[in-house]
């Protein structure tokens, strides 16, 4: 079982307009609604190559209520913490005319202590069927930069492959990294920020690899 943490997830809807511009009325040619997060979308792709996979993480109010719904709907086992404050959603605005794409994304719920420890404690009971455990996506507000890092030090197992990707956070992945996960996937930008360099060559890069893995990172790509 591969199981994906999603800890600030969002119900993702998408709308296109043709000639879309600021200041002004318009009406979508079409749309989509579906849940989202960095966890939620990687749960969606392992159910669709026929993977075993459990979505965790937090959400709330009626927002959360269609999160756990949709998934289900859908096919994709999850076990989530339901949280006092709802969850976000995110709007996306694809003009087909320009290929502009806009992004609108709410800050999303605060998340109080003690519902990110009865998150710790769910993850506990949900690696022991696990084989990696994925962490993918931003923080909510509210909780300490070293989520991240305490989550994987709740791994018991050194069987337990533990993913961390995408948390757009140098601070964040930073603490992450010191985790010592067994893998860290970050896009470029990120990289280079957490290493404090430019990657400008071939050369540059797998010197960045290196100081990531010196971080604590087993493996990064």
């Amino acid at each position: 079982m591969i199981t994906t943490v999603t800890l600030n997830a969002a119900m993702d809807r998408s709308l296109v307009v043709p000639n879309f511009a600021h200041g002004r009325r318009h009406r979508s040619s079409s749309g989509i609604t579906l849940p989202g997060g960095h966890g939620v979308t990687i749960a969606r792709a392992l159910r669709r190559l026929g993977d075993p996979v459990i979505a965790t993480g937090m959400v709330g109010g009626l927002t959360g209520g269609n999160i756990v719904e949709r998934l289900t709907d859908e096919g994709i086992l999850n076990d989530f913490v339901r949280i006092a404050e709802p969850s976000r959603t995110s709007t996306a605005v694809i003009d087909p005319v320009s290929g502009a794409h806009t992004e609108i994304n709410e800050n999303g719920p605060r998340v109080r202590r003690e519902e990110v420890d009865l998150l710790i404690s769910k993850l506990r009971y949900l690696v022991r069927a696990s084989r990696c455990i994925i962490l993918a996506g931003t923080l909510p507000r509210d909780v300490d930069a070293d989520l991240y890092q305490r989550i994987v030090r709740t791994v018991p197992s050194p069987d337990v492959t533990t993913v961390a990707t995408q948390p757009d956070d140098t601070e964040v992945l930073r603490a992450a990294v010191s985790a010592e996960p067994s893998l860290v996937i970050i896009d470029q930008r990120e990289a280079e920020s957490l290493v404090g360099h430019e990657f400008a060559t071939d050369e540059d890069f797998l010197i960045g690899l290196d100081e990531l893995a010196r971080m604590g990172a087993s493996k990064a790509a």
